[in-house]
């Protein structure tokens, strides 16, 4: 029953009606609101949270490496939702109906292409490290932010927007990206730790 209903808070189409009931009755507090709803991104599993930052931690010497390996993946995340939620502000609505999805998909496309190609050619240049490099995590964290999620920011950017002019947009991407952070960090420490106590290495 659990995992159905871990399964089911993945879906963009699930998570979307509880952002915007949380936006909804939290009106006046909206940073705590936003915050809690990236909190609920970072627990549920899928392409840009623990499963991915699990993998990288597992590969870590220490509690250290963990927090920056997963800081560095979120963090390439927040980068794009702040840029995104900012950007939202300034553009009139309009550029975001119709014509947008397309445009969205061509811009995400090339993006993709390009991280992968660069990605390629780096790993021909280097050789296979006991820990993956930092900057690889990087790149994938830039990349994986336009993936389903990026959607959620905009649409959540968008809610904000019609709600009240008063606040900045710029901090819907920048407290969805700390939650998640915050969300993930909880799940993948445990699982490290976990990890130590099986093999029973000291922390």
């Amino acid at each position: 029953a659990t995992a159905i209903i871990i399964a089911v808070l993945s879906m963009p189409e699930i998570l979307e009606p509880i952002a915007k009931a949380l936006l909804s009755s939290l009106t006046y507090i909206l940073p705590i609101a936003i915050l809690a709803i990236g909190i609920i991104h970072g627990i549920k599993p899928d392409e840009h949270t623990w499963p991915i930052t699990i993998s990288y931690a597992m590969m870590q010497k220490n509690i250290k490496g963990v927090l920056l390996s997963t800081m560095t993946f979120t963090g390439a995340l927040t980068l794009i939702w702040t840029l995104m939620s900012g950007l939202v502000g300034f553009l009139p609505q309009a550029l975001f109906e119709g014509i947008y999805n397309w445009l969205v998909d061509v811009l995400v496309g090339i993006t993709m292409i390009t991280i992968a190609s660069l990605y390629l050619w780096n790993n021909k240049k280097s050789k296979e490290k006991s820990a993956p490099d930092y900057k690889a995590i990087w790149i994938h964290g830039i990349a994986a932010a336009f993936g389903g999620d990026f959607f959620v920011i905009l649409l959540l950017s968008l809610s904000v927007k019609a709600l009240t002019q008063q606040f900045p947009l710029i901090l819907v991407g920048f407290l969805f990206g700390f939650g998640s952070f915050i969300g993930q960090l909880g799940i993948v420490l445990m699982a490290y730790k976990g990890l130590l106590k099986v093999v029973k290495v000291p922390e």
